[in-house]
């Protein structure tokens, strides 16, 4: 079985990788977007994920400036504006609205608290 920590290191190398091929913002999007806010996610319901978090964070402000992973994390898992003209009633508009509120606050509340292990807001 692979180790927790052997996830998140691979994902940091590869991070690496697509930065040296796409630029900067394309890898903390992988690494940060992706792959640590799913991993605090998923620290929701394991604690193995939870003890890993302080050296994935680590490894992340090794390889990201302070400033790169704030400018990501403003806009981060934002979605567009809920349109319910899309749905041909009511009901309908109403129930996918109320999930994508549901959907976006738990987003929101994700990238918080992502904020406040990466960028020291916390302390």
């Amino acid at each position: 079985m692979t180790k927790l920590c052997e996830i998140w290191i691979e994902e940091c190398e590869t991070a690496i990788a697509i930065e040296a091929e796409f630029g900067t913002n394309r890898a903390v999007d992988y690494l940060v977007g992706e792959k640590f806010l799913d991993f605090l996610e998923a620290a929701d319901d394991h604690p193995a994920f939870r003890g890993e978090i302080p050296a994935f964070v680590d490894e992340i402000k090794t390889l990201f400036e302070p400033w790169q992973i704030a400018e990501y994390l403003e806009t981060a898992r934002q979605s567009e504006p809920f349109d319910p003209t899309v749905y041909d009633d009511e009901e309908t508009a109403r129930l996918e609205n109320e999930r994508d509120i549901r959907k976006c606050a738990a987003e929101l509340l994700l990238v918080e608290r992502a904020k406040e292990w990466l960028l020291d807001e916390g302390e």
